[in-house]
């Protein structure tokens, strides 16, 4: 009995440090003008917030999360534009990649971005590990 307390005292020590987790779907070029990024984040086993960047070198903002929603049969979500002058941005699954639209003129597909690619230095510890993992913490967080 002690030995399997002091096993969960380990595991729980384990898990302290790691109850933040975040997707990025992106599209366009990193470091490019057209590329951009949504990221989704996930804190003490809740939904937390996402992060938009737009371009080069931009500078994240957060978007809001406005709820789950369905639109001719599909399901997905909303989420404030970054641009407030604009309509919500509606979201939608598809595989492992994310079609947005937004407004009249917004329609663009975000695949699963890997940032556990081969080429880092130093993985990232709480980043999605396939889009599989990526869409499942979506669907669960954010739907």
């Amino acid at each position: 009995m002690i030995r399997t307390l002091s096993l969960l005292a380990i595991l729980a020590l384990f898990h302290a440090g790691q109850d933040v987790f975040v997707a990025t779907w992106s599209t366009g070029a990193p470091d490019s003008d057209n590329y951009e990024s949504l990221s989704f984040w996930i804190k003490d086993n809740q939904r937390a917030y996402i992060r938009y960047a737009h371009g080069k070198d931009a500078e994240s903002t957060d978007v809001a999360w406005l709820g789950a929603d369905s639109v001719a049969g599909m399901h997905g979500f909303r989420i404030s534009s970054p641009n407030p002058a604009t309509a919500p941005l509606f979201i939608i699954p598809k595989g492992d990649s994310l079609h947005i639209v937004g407004g009249d003129h917004y329609d663009r597909f975000f695949h699963w971005e890997n940032e556990n690619d081969s080429t880092g230095e130093t993985p990232c510890s709480i980043c999605a590990r396939s889009g599989k993992q990526a869409m499942g913490w979506l669907r669960r967080y954010f739907f």
